[in-house]
């Protein structure tokens, strides 16, 4: 494909064929409707760029690459993000076709994280002083379900949806051992982006959550970790994999400063009772640990 020749390619182009490389990765469906003048226009490179690039990828002419980029685009593959999934026969319940989706997502999402990197991204935020989520205006309901556990597990926690002074203000606060997570997935916030490259300009950690390794966050990402989408109906993201992503850090986070973690825990627990929150006081959360 040709989004993996040009991942494979980076290291070795210049930097002018490394920033068009990245404008067809992450707009390949609006670059495979263009023409030569009009994909180097909006890369902001030249045509002749354009061309020593398609050239350095193996083609021998931008026809032949067009072809192969479109042929990439049209393919029913499954890592195209805003493909609405025809999933199973329509005669079968509905709710069985939504199961059986998001199940193939979960195990596509176990099948693409790799250990080294999920363990890498676990080691940074347990040793972090702050941690900063990032979440943007249309995910951020993703970044609040981390912001509900995290702040248990760890002192300093801070989530940010959108740009403004409370996010600029928690810029200043971040230092080198400091810590950003952020959430992106299609069609990829503009505000989201801002914002990741603000954090990335102060030189901080960025682990980020996507859908591909061709989503734009990724170029900001120190490390990242991907959990695929389709949809079974637009605008209803399949979002269980990314949440069963969140436990699974959230365990890793508890394993790795397991007594702190419980003196934490414990001292929620007693707040939590102390107040008239719950129907069942007498439920021992800590007994489950």
């Amino acid at each position: 494909m040709v989004s993996e020749k040009i991942m494979e390619a980076l290291p070795k182009l210049t930097k002018k064929q490394a920033t068009l490389g990245r404008y067809i990765c992450e707009n390949l469906y609006a670059a495979a409707l263009m023409n030569a003048p009009m994909i180097a226009k909006q890369a902001g490179v030249s045509e002749a760029t354009l061309t020593r690039f398609v050239y350095t990828l193996g083609y021998s002419s931008f026809s032949e690459f067009l072809l192969d980029l479109r042929r990439q685009t049209q393919e029913s593959n499954l890592n195209n993000p805003f493909r609405q999934e025809q999933y199973g026969r329509k005669d079968r319940p509905v709710y069985k076709r939504v199961f059986e989706l998001e199940k193939s997502l979960m195990d596509e999402t176990l099948n693409t994280i790799d250990s080294d990197v999920f363990e890498t991204c676990i080691n940074k935020i347990v040793a972090a002083d702050q941690i900063l989520l990032v979440g943007g205006p249309t995910h951020s309901f993703l970044t609040d379900y981390l912001t509900n556990f995290l702040p248990l597990f760890h002192d300093n926690v801070m989530a940010m949806h959108s740009l403004g002074m409370p996010f600029f203000g928690a810029l200043e606060s971040l230092t080198e051992k400091s810590v950003a997570i952020v959430l992106s997935y299609p069609r990829y916030p503009v505000e989201t982006q801002k914002m990741l490259e603000a954090v990335a300009n102060r030189g901080i950690t960025i682990i980020g959550i996507t859908d591909s390794r061709f989503s734009p966050i990724i170029r900001y990402c120190t490390h990242y970790l991907l959990t695929p989408q389709r949809y079974l109906m637009i605008f209803v993201d399949p979002n269980a994999p990314a949440i069963t992503l969140m436990h699974a850090m959230l365990v890793a986070i508890y394993q790795k400063n397991e007594a702190y973690i419980k003196k934490r825990l414990n001292n929620y627990e007693k707040t939590i009772i102390s107040t008239d929150m719950f129907v069942f006081k007498d439920y021992n959360f800590m007994s489950k640990l």
